[in-house]
């Protein structure tokens, strides 16, 4: 019974080094940093918004807005992961830039996906052609793609939830159902 609870003991023990140990400061191989994993983070935020913005562009023109008006009076209602891109096109329109030209930089600050909302605004403004039906058309694929991508993680979750409760459930598992059965066999054994 003695060396069982040493076990115990030991196993406690190691368990709490594991949780005792500080933090690696610089990033392992194959392991990835913390520049590219804020990297990573700002593009989800961008795709999870992205769609927000465009609804939001969406009404300002339905509303009967010239398409830099639509978002220079939708700007400050812009979700905080897509306002900055947004507001460099404004700024450089207000400078003097053409608009058409200043939506050059929106898809280089968001992604490849503002490139059609970036090409259907250049149309509007150069041609004069009609913008809301391609923007609601751009809403519903945004919208759809953030629908995709959530579909996805909901379907990793399983996966990634089952290492965690296999490591805390089995343990206390052992610890609340065999441990006392395996010490109240070994009394029994002594009588």
């Amino acid at each position: 019974m003695s060396a069982l609870l040493g076990l115990i003991a030991a196993f406690a023990v190691c368990a709490a080094g594991c949780a005792a140990r500080p933090a690696r400061t610089r990033p392992q191989a194959g392991k990835p940093s913390p520049i590219r994993t804020s990297a990573r983070a700002t593009r989800r935020a961008i795709e999870r918004d992205y769609p927000a913005a465009i609804d939001l562009i969406v009404l300002a023109v339905r509303a009967g807005h010239l398409p830099l008006a639509a978002i220079a009076g939708a700007l400050p209602h812009f979700p905080a992961a897509v306002r900055p891109a947004f507001a460099h096109v404004v700024q450089q329109c207000e400078t003097g830039r053409r608009f058409a030209d200043a939506l050059a930089s929106l898809p280089a600050a968001l992604g490849p996906m503002a490139s059609p909302l970036a090409d259907g605004l250049a149309a509007a403004d150069r041609y004069g052609l009609p913008l809301a039906p391609v923007l609601e058309r751009l809403a519903g694929e945004a919208h759809q793609r953030r629908r995709r991508h959530a579909d996805a993680l909901a379907r990793q979750l399983p996966v990634r939830l089952a290492v965690p409760l296999v490591l805390c459930t089995l343990p206390s598992f052992v610890l609340l159902a065999v441990v006392p059965l395996l010490l109240a066999a070994m009394s029994s054994l002594r009588q």
